[in-house]
């Protein structure tokens, strides 16, 4: 296939997966950047980066921060995740068609110290802003950030690197898109423009391909001061000579922490050719769109099939009059005529499985579901957008009036975002309304099926004028009747199926009849890590290992979101179905470093913990350092359950007959604790060495000193329980303990034993 036709190829795979706006930027374009923030320093043989972007709903913007700017309001919803998992998918496209990927996450983990020969402060690991601009989709804006000409700073992005040789985009030469009107100067509330808080020259410079580009040079600790610190956004103009030290002094006497920040230098911005105002609607400058009138009926498949495609088996469409819900709208926000301009609510539910013992796998199910179907409701407020109307997602206890008076149940884990909201920090929220879950029985019996299973939800306001309707979503698979092989759907890599007998008394697992009576059935479901990517983390010239800290929460995603689809199949032929994350009876969890396993406190699961479940069905072996291994992909895999009442038909195993383990050692030199001995197989473990770094990320080598994080001395304990690992993680960086919303993000840890393995790699056939 030639260049031009691969580089169409994945143009259009990038549009299929829903990105609005996709550029390609030879690595040549970075010949001018600092050597560790260049593509080739994440992938020596780098040749393209791919840039991908989706648009903001202009109201998501239009209406956040309000009353201030530490309310985000609806600002993002959704778009991470969503952001995620294009990046994932579409390296794992690149991967399939014989070429090395680098997926980066949307969000990318910063170093907010100078590191190594990075000498600037708070520096993304990979600049999607860079690349953004590099691939030719627009220009930097005075306020750094970048501009599109159709949606003008409104593009939320991520990258990937690749070995692909594909056709470039030129430079953007269009009209001017920054005309330094001032605003994001004039609306800053800490006045972080001003020539004496900007970091000297005042600008920064950048060249690009041919083209050089200037932006305000801003200390960014004094953005920090919201975004991540959470400070109330009014008292930054007081704050002068702001640095790391000076923001702990300030958190350290007491100032109130309402949430996190959308900057006004954002919501005041907009491209000069589409910028025009509605200071009736709105104080921020508006974007010009066409509007478009496809008939109704058009609309409504379209909305129906996004919402499909987002996980969702029902929608529920009412006119927005819930004033029970008016109290959830931070004081101050003009709830009113918000839903005066807003008057119509969609709401997008998927139906949760029964879980007979309840426990972490219903949140863990809860959790990832909430975040699909949150990115569904976010595409079909994009669409709405791209026909000229308003649309924005929901931030607010909307959702839950609208689930009362649609008759659904809600989940146990309510509309959370990741942020403080009002000085209660949103794990108290989630705890509050996992104790006061609610019934809700609003409809007449009868009128929906299944109407005491608990749903995940989320909903979007709109204007554009839809008539009400309440009614389930009939799946392809539902009406095609496909089986079960292909409703497990194409992000798994691998899977197996096996009596539920394989499981009875494995050590350390939990028995299959307390999580579900009657079970017959276990399927695991693994989706793979590219095995470069795997390589190089934390070992490569970027000496960043985001990308693979990013993909253990984006494989946990994507293989609970099959089993989920799998669970629904089977249930359609009468019989129970749960997914599961966790098999373990005494989890050892690793923190989070983000997102939604963060902010519910569940952490990922331990992979060491649940091989022994995995290899039972026969879709690999154990590994001498206790891990699964796949012909395939060796350990590099991450895997979710399905148990059954179902009889399914148990599948060969993949590695009979042969042993993939070489009992090569590999493992056990790389453990940077030396916690595996030789002796036994597998080797025997010190539980405690291991997960000192596997589980608590305590050892610098394993990836977080990658972040550019520290750890304050201290003996490692001889026994972990909750106060000795409670204490232990006070030693974290402060920027982690006192600077974040939660005090293990962005930790980072690689699996030392995991990369060395040679089980499975490509190379080496």
């Amino acid at each position: 296939m030639s260049a031009l036709d691969f580089t169409e190829e994945v143009r259009a795979e990038a549009r299929g997966l829903g990105a609005d706006l996709v550029g390609i930027a030879p690595v040549s374009r970075w010949s001018k950047a600092p050597e560790m923030l260049r593509p080739q320093a994440h992938l020596p043989e780098a040749e393209s980066v791919i840039v991908l972007s989706i648009h903001h709903p202009d109201a998501s913007v239009e209406w956040g921060g309000l009353p201030n700017s530490n309310y985000s309001g609806p600002f993002q919803l959704g778009m991470i995740p969503k952001l995620d998992t294009i990046s994932w998918r579409l390296a794992q496209f690149l991967e399939k068609h014989g070429h090395a990927a680098i997926p980066f996450p949307c969000t990318g983990f910063w170093r907010h110290r100078p590191y190594r020969t990075i000498k600037s402060t708070n520096t993304a690991s990979f600049s999607h802003r860079h690349a953004f601009v590099a691939a030719g989709l627009g220009e930097f804006g005075w306020n750094n950030m970048v501009l599109s000409a159709k949606y003008g700073p409104r593009n939320r992005l991520v990258s990937l690197v690749t070995s692909a040789k594909l056709c470039a985009d030129p430079l953007y030469e269009g009209d001017v898109l920054c005309d330094r009107c001032g605003m994001c100067a004039r609306k800053c509330p800490g006045q972080n423009y001003r020539e004496e808080v900007l970091l000297a020259p005042g600008f920064d410079r950048v060249e690009i391909g041919n083209r050089e580009f200037r932006y305000a040079k801003l200390n960014r600790f004094r953005c920090l001061w919201g975004e991540q610190f959470a400070l109330d956004m009014d008292k930054l103009i007081e704050a002068e000579d702001l640095d790391e030290k000076k923001l702990f002094e300030i958190m350290d006497s007491g100032m109130p922490r309402p949430g996190g920040e959308f900057g006004n230098c954002f919501r005041f911005c907009m491209s000069k050719g589409v910028r025009y105002w509605d200071r009736k609607y709105t104080e921020a400058p508006r974007r010009e769109k066409i509007r478009q009138n496809p008939p109704l009926s058009e609309v409504l498949e379209a909305i129906k099939q996004i919402a499909r495609d987002g996980g969702a088996d029902r929608i529920c469409i009412q006119k927005n009059n819930f004033p029970g819900a008016y109290e959830s709208f931070v004081k101050g926000f003009p709830v009113e005529k918000f839903c005066q301009y807003f008057p119509y609510l969609i709401t997008l539910g998927r139906s949760l499985p029964d879980y007979p013992a309840g426990g972490d796998n219903q949140k863990y199910l809860s959790v990832t579901t909430k975040v699909r179907i949150g990115m569904g409701a976010m595409d079909i407020a994009r669409y709405l957008d791209d026909l000229g109307y308003e649309a924005t997602q929901d931030w607010t206890e909307t959702n839950n009036e609208a689930l009362k008076s649609a008759g659904w149940k809600q989940d146990m884990i309510g509309p959370a975002r990741a942020t403080s909201t009002g000085g209660q920090s949103c794990f108290e929220i989630i705890e509050e309304r996992a104790k006061s879950q609610i019934v809700i029985a609003g409809m007449e019996a009868g009128a929906l099926d299944f109407k005491e299973q608990p749903v995940a939800s989320n909903s979007l306001f709109t204007d554009y004028p839809l008539p009400e309707l309440n009614e389930f979503l009939a799946s392809e698979t539902e009406q095609g009747q496909k089986p079960i092989s292909e409703a497990i759907g194409r992000y798994i890599d691998k899977w197996a199926v096996a009596p539920v007998s394989v499981l009875k008394g494995l050590p350390g697992i939990v028995a299959p009849e307390v999580m579900l009576p009657g079970c017959k059935s276990v399927v695991v479901l693994l989706a793979a890590m590219p095995e470069r990517m795997v390589e190089l983390a934390g070992c490569q010239q970027a000496d960043c290992a985001m990308s693979y800290s990013y993909a253990q929460y984006q494989l946990i995603r994507e293989t609970l979101w099959a089993a989920h689809d799998l669970s629904a199949r089977l249930a359609q032929d009468g019989q129970q179905a749960i997914p599961v994350a966790d098999m373990a009876a005494e989890p050892m969890r690793n923190l989070a470093p983000y997102w939604e396993f963060a902010w519910s406190k569940l952490g990922h699961p331990d992979l060491r913990q649940n091989a022994p479940a995995a290899a039972a069905t026969g879709i690999g072996q154990i590994g001498a350092h206790g891990m699964l291994l796949t012909p395939e992909f060796g350990p590099r895999q991450r895997f979710s359950f399905v148990l059954t009442t179902a009889e399914l038909p148990a599948t060969a195993s993949s590695c009979s007959g042969q042993r993939l383990c070489t009992n090569c050692g590999k493992c056990m030199e790389a453990c940077p604790q030396k916690a595996l001995k030789k002796g036994s197989f597998p080797y025997e473990r010190d539980e405690t060495s291991c997960r000192w770094s596997r589980s608590l990320g305590m050892v610098p080598e394993t990836g977080i000193r990658c972040a550019g994080w520290t750890v304050a001395p201290g003996e490692m304990p001889e026994h972990l329980d909750e106060h000795t690992i409670a204490e232990a993680l006070q030693r974290k960086d402060p920027l982690q303990l006192k600077g974040y919303n939660y005090a293990n993000q962005v930790d980072t840890v690689v699996e030392r034993c995991l990369q060395a393995c040679p089980v499975g790699k490509k190379q080496q056939e």
